[in-house]
């Protein structure tokens, strides 16, 4: 299953995020919460402690690449699978959820 959440500034989608993310991993569902705002903010609603978010590593470009189907229509895929991803760039938070970052701003100009 895969759920995204999405709206306007301000409207509490990181809040909604973290609460789905923590009940679904307390209810025995194994959870990537992907935190992919330019403002990463996640990690404070599902409990990572702040030393340890500060460490993470984003999600690089490369972990990506795009592919061509036989009707000609392009998508991404991982070039690992999806647990080899969550295990390097991943932080696990609590049983079943992980934290990953899909990128932050370097500087000013960069978001």
């Amino acid at each position: 299953m895969k759920i995204a959440v999405a709206g306007k500034g301000g409207s509490g989608k990181t809040t909604v995020a973290g609460i789905l993310a923590r009940a679904l991993a307390q209810r025995g569902h194994e959870v990537w919460a992907i935190d992919a705002d330019s403002n990463p903010n996640l990690g404070v609603t599902i409990g990572a402690p702040i030393e340890a978010r500060k460490k993470i590593q984003p999600l690089e470009a490369g972990v990506l690449k795009e592919v061509t189907d036989e009707k000609g229509q392009r998508t991404m895929q991982l070039v690992a699978p999806p647990r080899e991803v969550s295990r390097k760039f991943g932080l696990p938070v609590a049983d079943r959820l992980t934290l990953l970052i899909m990128g932050a701003v370097d500087h000013a100009g960069a978001g």
